[in-house]
């Protein structure tokens, strides 16, 4: 995409004989969790050890090489044609008062239809798993949703109708997070799922802080006496 942006002219120098440069680079990361925190992300794409670093001094001031740096995800930036496109009040009238546009999901889990939806934000649980997931396959009922990612939260089934917004879910426990949602039946432990997901931050925490280096090290040793029966 982006050497057919070149080719057309709308990347790279003097765009359209208009005098203005716009070049864009992409450097692949290793997959490291804790490369999602912007300043773990910015050493990684020095040739640093991905590590987060104290602030301030904030991106804005000092960031990629020392720069001033303004960090955006790949969502952000998409939607920022169709707003130029359509206008910002027509962007504005979809999601809720204080929730404005859209939220992509990775739907996962016990749920009939898995794949990446985009609902407007303030949609319902409920219609995300039973209306564009199909519900929970072979009769099964639903136990709850995980919302947010590794570092999110569980929110059980008597939240149902609850909105899917930012302020929501943060009541509820859980967090927007990463945007993923991993659909739980009646058939799931849930001591199981928090042992799993511990699992997944303990080997990716950098290790830098003593709570998450040490704390989610003996957090992971009890869940896992408790799954195995020795609680």
């Amino acid at each position: 995409a982006l050497g057919q942006a070149q080719e057309r002219n709308l990347l790279g120098k003097d765009i359209l004989g208009s005098g203005f440069d716009f070049i864009v680079y992409i450097r692949e990361g290793a997959g490291a969790f804790v490369c999602g925190e912007e300043t773990a992300l910015m050493a990684s794409i020095e040739s640093r050890r991905g590590m987060p670093r104290p602030r301030p001094p904030f991106p804005a001031q000092s960031g990629l090489d020392g720069k001033p740096t303004i960090i955006n995800n790949v969502k952000s930036l998409v939607s920022v044609p169709v707003i130029i496109d359509r206008g910002a009040d027509w962007f504005a009238g979809i999601g809720t008062e204080k929730n404005k546009g859209t939220a992509v999901f990775a739907l996962t889990g016990k749920i009939a239809n898995s794949g990446l939806v985009e609902v407007p934000l303030g949609t319902s649980i409920a219609t995300i798993i039973f209306d564009i997931g199909g519900g929970i396959p072979r009769g099964k009922r639903f136990k709850a949703i995980q919302t947010g990612g590794p570092s999110g939260g569980c929110i059980p089934a008597r939240f149902l109708d609850a909105p899917v917004e930012y302020e929501t879910l943060a009541q509820l426990g859980s967090i927007m997070g990463s945007g993923g949602m991993v659909v739980l039946d009646e058939t799931t432990c849930m001591v199981e799922i928090a042992r799993y997901f511990l699992s997944f931050t303990q080997t990716e925490s950098c290790g830098k802080c003593v709570p998450c280096r040490l704390g989610t090290k003996q957090m992971l040793e009890i869940l896992t006496r408790i799954t195995e029966g020795k609680g």
